[in-house]
């Protein structure tokens, strides 16, 4: 193996969606091997750079779900923008219906009838008071965040209305995210290992969810968090299942890993 990738709700953050001092002691001793990391993630670039540790190296960041690849020293390698006819169509009320509603754009995150949950995920966002009139072409995704049964209303309306103009998943059962047609962790981190000259055959990856999905069947040695989504589970059942998120998964895996020698330098 000769590179690591990995998610950072429910797989590598903990259960307070933080880095944990076992998580951060083990990716400083991936770092001090020289063992390149990224972070694959359905969170906006700006927010993994303020929560990553300064005592650890900078990171290629695919962020969106794959509509933003930076590399580590923050240059932007490639975006993937919803458009704007598109973004008008995406917020119509009777589509968003109760739902709470946010769109990642550039330089900030906006949000439609936010609460506590949606801001969970998004942070500090600023609000959108007129859907009508909202205008703009660097949106790259549309987040609707509500229980399940009316996600999966907007969902069908979504498949039904825009077909292939547009790609969708689910970051957590409370998100129904949508991006670019094509656009997933998959075919972004695909981008990202060409870039770096690594072979997707020699990439570790980790995730817990359905938007990991692409990039774990992509990679040649996948791993699946023990409180992964169950249809990641059905869908993906030969990837190997490792411990849970709040008990520090990934650092326990990458820790048996390195004693074993299992990356090249």
């Amino acid at each position: 193996m000769r590179m690591i990738v990995s998610d950072l709700d429910g797989t590598l953050l903990d259960a307070d969606s933080r880095l944990s001092p076992e998580t951060c002691e083990t990716l400083a001793r991936v770092a001090r091997q020289g063992i390149p990391l990224a972070i694959a993630t359905g969170r906006h670039e700006m927010q993994v750079r303020k929560m990553w540790p300064a005592t650890l190296p900078p990171v290629p960041v695919v962020s969106a779900n794959g509509a933003r690849i930076h590399l580590a020293d923050g240059s932007l390698l490639r975006q993937f923008n919803l458009a704007p006819r598109l973004v008008s169509r995406l917020l119509r009320p009777e589509l968003i219906r109760e739902t709470e509603l946010g769109l990642y754009r550039d330089e900030r995150i906006m949000a439609y009838h936010s609460s506590q949950e949606l801001t969970h995920y998004t942070g500090r966002a600023t609000q959108i008071e007129d859907l009508a009139a909202f205008r703009a072409d660097d949106v790259t995704k549309v987040i609707y965040c509500g229980a399940p049964e009316q996600l999966a209303e907007v969902e069908a309306d979504i498949a039904r209305d825009f077909g292939d103009e547009v790609s969708m998943t689910y970051s957590q059962v409370c998100y129904l995210e949508v991006m670019a047609p094509g656009v997933h962790k998959g075919s972004s981190l695909a981008i990202l290992l060409a870039h770096l000259g690594v072979d997707p055959v020699d990439c570790a990856a980790f995730g817990d969810n359905l938007n990991d999905k692409e990039m774990l069947a992509l990679v040649g040695h996948p791993f699946m968090m023990a409180n992964a989504h169950p249809e990641l589970r059905r869908l993906l059942p030969e990837v190997p299942m490792i411990g849970d998120h709040a008990e520090n998964g990934v650092a326990r895996q990458l820790g048996q890993m390195l004693e074993a020698g299992a990356f090249a330098r």
